[in-house]
């Protein structure tokens, strides 16, 4: 498996893993509608998808989940403090 190019963008360089997943997933599909593989190396390959599906899971929780608590707490705090201004504002 090659990796994905290095992008200064985490949403590039997770669109790329999500397709190099399909391609690879497309790829078993077709074989398992051939019926050339023996169940030993459609288990392999069912473990194979599985490890890449963990990897891709364990990128979005590093890359993303941060991001977007960060934005949350820098948005939600925004909001809060208009919404006391405003409240200030309108009763004092």
């Amino acid at each position: 498996m090659t990796a994905p190019p290095d992008s200064p963008d985490p949403l590039e360089a997770l669109q790329a893993r999500l397709e190099i997943l399909q391609a690879r997933l497309a790829d078993l599909r077709q074989l398992e509608r051939l019926s050339q593989l023996s169940p030993d190396q459609w288990a392999e390959l069912q473990t194979e998808v599985s490890q890449l599906e963990e990897r891709l899971q364990a990128y979005l929780l590093e890359v993303f989940l941060p991001a977007t608590f960060w934005q949350v707490v820098r948005f939600g705090g925004l909001g809060l403090l208009l919404g006391i201004a405003l409240q200030r504002w309108v009763l004092g």
